[in-house]
């Protein structure tokens, strides 16, 4: 399956699929999805973004993007969300959007470091399996409190 750089024209399609992820998460905030569509815009244009789609009717997305490190100096790539409709999840498309990631780190971000994200609420077993496998380690846990 291809995956590619999203375009302006695949808003509605990423954000049907934002919208998924958010309620498959069960995420304790709501779903704004005008501030989603404006925040995946965003990703779109910026060259400090990595914004790519799978499939020609569009099954997942990984949002990425690139830093400079607060503690080291070091470029940095951070994973923002990434998702796989349910119906895609055995084709190995995770895998090849963290290679995808990885290799736009690299080569167009110039990074020496990059991170992902795993919900706690999404899967979060299968996730590190994933993550494991392809060579990462778990580095922190974050907690949430909503006030």
């Amino acid at each position: 399956m291809d995956i590619y750089e999203a375009r302006l024209s695949d808003l509605p399609a990423l954000v049907a699929l934002a919208e998924s992820f958010h309620a498959e998460a069960g995420g304790s905030y709501p779903f704004r999805i005008d501030r989603v569509r404006s925040f995946l815009a965003q990703a779109i244009a910026s060259p400090d973004f990595l914004a790519v789609v799978a499939g020609e009717a569009a099954c997942g997305f990984l949002i990425a993007r690139a830093g400079t490190n607060y503690l080291t100096g070091e470029r940095m790539a951070e994973e923002v969300a990434m998702y796989v409709h349910p119906d895609q999840r055995s084709a190995g498309l995770a895998w090849s959007f963290i290679k995808r990631f990885e290799a736009w780190a690299v080569t167009t971000a110039g990074c020496t470091v990059v991170k992902l994200t795993a919900q706690h609420s999404a899967r979060p077993e299968a996730v590190a399996r994933l993550y494991r496998r392809s060579g990462y380690a778990a580095a922190e846990t974050a907690f949430i409190k909503r006030l």
